[in-house]
């Protein structure tokens, strides 16, 4: 079985997704269309977090939101493998079974599986809330391995009697889940899904908090929570609007918003293709630029016998964003030219490469990331990311990987997937007003 890289941000770096359930809304504030389902996004640092620890600083808390984004990005497999959202930034707070059972996951938008842990639970992680019995549920099936179903997940392979649809991961950090693939319904809010697949975990372990009992994959894949509910809230596209970690801290009545059946646009909207390799589950971009002020770097273009061009994946789950690293050095001398205050070292244990010592936000200087088909304007705190009452650091760093576009970088953008047209959307929005 191929390994899988489990870190925080797959995203959409981030932060551990909480999300609850708020509204199917018609027609509704900045609805895009009739039917939207929204829900809030509960940042694990955040005072409405299961996991907030009021001990701790802000700044102690961004320490190890970085922590965990360089854990997650700490393997070099990042081209082959789905990112999965480490220590978890973001929780979904949804229902399986009948009647519905609470089933708290990890939010991991580079990944497809759905699964939890259930009874019985052979070799589990500690967890909160009960274990998932499918005993108790008349609306439970185990999938047999010869279901079209089992086919859907390349991860999935005949049991040892060679009559149930067994799945295998293995994640980079060493957690893992073993189990059966099965269907059951799956419920958010108002909408239910009867049939939808997802994963019986019978051996997990791995870093987990206890808070959740399993992971909601959010990718592009057949078998992602996206693709299943598809049809019953419109369509196959969701956005996200992420509010500032530090507007949750000031704030506990703000948090960032998830919508599913909401497509972006209006004014301001700029798009680029959704790209795939092989797989349906990662979101590729194409990025060929960053510009700082009107001086702009070219990415590296891929040689000629090289047909797919998607060199950076977007995430949630990664903090910080990640650029190929001849694209960073060059981007980084620039914005040494132009920011002329006290450079340090950075005080948290991520040690990010570019560091101010200033109290003031630095607006001296415009940067915009150039995908194809779609220019993104930054704001100041899109770029840089302060980690302590007086330092300011870049929010970016190198890697010789695929890059990842993190999710300080689309604070206060309205971010919109659309997987049946494949186009990812930017339009800059105060989230906190969403």
């Amino acid at each position: 079985m191929p390994t899988l890289l489990r870190c925080p941000f797959f995203l959409f770096a981030f932060f551990i997704l909480s999300l609850r359930v708020l509204s199917l809304t018609q027609n509704g504030h900045n609805q895009d269309h009739a039917a939207v389902l929204t829900l809030d996004m509960i940042h694990r640092d955040s005072p409405g977090s299961p996991l907030y620890n009021a001990s701790e600083s802000h700044w102690q808390r961004l320490n190890n939101a970085l922590r965990r984004s360089r854990h997650r990005y700490g393997s070099g497999e990042a081209q082959e493998t789905p990112l999965i959202l480490s220590g978890g930034e973001y929780l979904v707070n949804i229902s399986i079974g009948t009647p519905p059972r609470p089933f708290i996951g990890i939010v991991d938008t580079g990944g497809d599986l759905i699964w939890t842990q259930c009874v019985p639970c052979k070799d589990c992680f500690k967890q909160k809330i009960p274990l998932f019995d499918s005993a108790s549920s008349p609306t439970y099936k185990a999938l047999s391995c010869a279901s079209k179903q089992c086919h859907l997940l390349t991860e999935a392979s005949c049991s040892s009697n060679k009559q149930l649809c067994h799945y295998n991961y293995t994640y980079g950090d060493g957690s893992y889940t073993t189990g059966n693939l099965s269907l059951d319904t799956i419920t958010l809010n108002s909408v239910s899904v009867p049939d939808t697949i997802f994963g019986c975990g019978h051996q997990n372990g791995g870093i987990f908090s206890g808070v959740e009992s399993g992971i909601v994959g959010l990718g592009s894949g057949a078998v992602s929570l996206v693709s299943q509910i598809g049809k019953s809230v419109g369509g196959k596209y969701f956005a996200h609007c992420l509010v500032p970690t530090m507007s949750t801290q000031m704030d506990p009545n703000i948090s960032s918003k998830m919508y599913f059946s909401r497509r972006v646009s209006g004014p301001g909207v700029v798009s680029t293709p959704l790209l795939s390799n092989g797989s349906q589950t990662y979101y590729y971009l194409e990025l060929q630029g960053i510009s700082v002020g009107g001086n702009r770097f070219t990415a590296n273009a891929k040689s000629s016998q090289q047909a797919f061009k998607g060199n950076v994946i977007i995430d949630s789950g990664t903090t910080v964003t990640f650029l190929p690293t001849d694209l960073y050095t060059s981007f980084e001398a620039e914005i040494r030219k132009k920011v002329h205050l006290k450079v340090v070292k950075d005080p948290t244990t991520y040690s990010l490469s570019l560091c101010y010592k200033t109290k003031y936000d630095i607006t001296s200087v415009t940067v915009t990331v150039h995908f194809s088909g779609a220019d993104v304007k930054l704001k100041p705190d899109n770029t840089f990311l302060r980690v302590s009452e007086d330092i300011v650091c870049l929010a970016f760093g190198p890697t010789s990987d695929v890059g990842i576009y993190g999710n300080v970088a689309v604070t206060n953008f309205l971010v919109g997937y659309d997987l049946e047209n494949k186009i990812l959307s930017f339009k800059p929005t105060d989230c906190a007003s969403q």
